[in-house]
């Protein structure tokens, strides 16, 4: 019998279904997970935001067909980061740190700008081990957002 991978099944759901299954990622981790999230001034919108003891994530869904160049990952990523900071505000976290979560596994790597590009086969071991990255990955903190 042919075993499934994670990505395998992924790739036949939607964009609004691979997102959902994002969600219940973290949810399965004990995250309050708010899908769509939106401020109006400025107009932003994050996928995801996954929030637990004052911490959360910004989590950018990309359910691409296709991998893309590390220019515009890299482009993706600043959008996220400038959202992130909106985000860290309006909910009031000690801090927050902006993610992709891609279908394609071509490995967990850490841009230079600190964002976490995670592949959703290897979301639920990130998630529960990110500490570990901790010294890589960015971490927008409440008071650098007001210096």
């Amino acid at each position: 019998m042919k075993q499934l991978d994670v990505e395998s099944l992924s790739s036949g759901l939607s964009w609004k279904q691979f997102e959902a299954l994002t969600r219940s990622a973290f949810e399965t981790l004990g995250y309050e997970v708010k899908s769509n999230y939106r401020l109006k001034k400025p107009r932003i919108e994050i996928d995801l935001l996954a929030l637990r003891g004052g911490r959360g994530f910004a989590i950018d869904c990309k359910h691409w067909g296709r991998t893309v160049g590390s220019a515009m990952m890299r482009a993706v990523a600043e959008k996220q980061i400038a959202r992130s900071k909106y985000a860290l505000r309006a909910e009031n976290l000690q801090e927050i740190m902006p993610m992709l979560v891609t279908l394609h596994d071509e490995g967990l790597q850490i841009l230079d700008n600190g964002v976490p590009v995670v592949p959703i086969s290897k979301l639920s071991d990130f998630a529960l081990n990110w500490e570990v990255y901790s010294g890589s990955i960015l971490r927008i903190r409440k008071r650098s957002w007001y210096a």
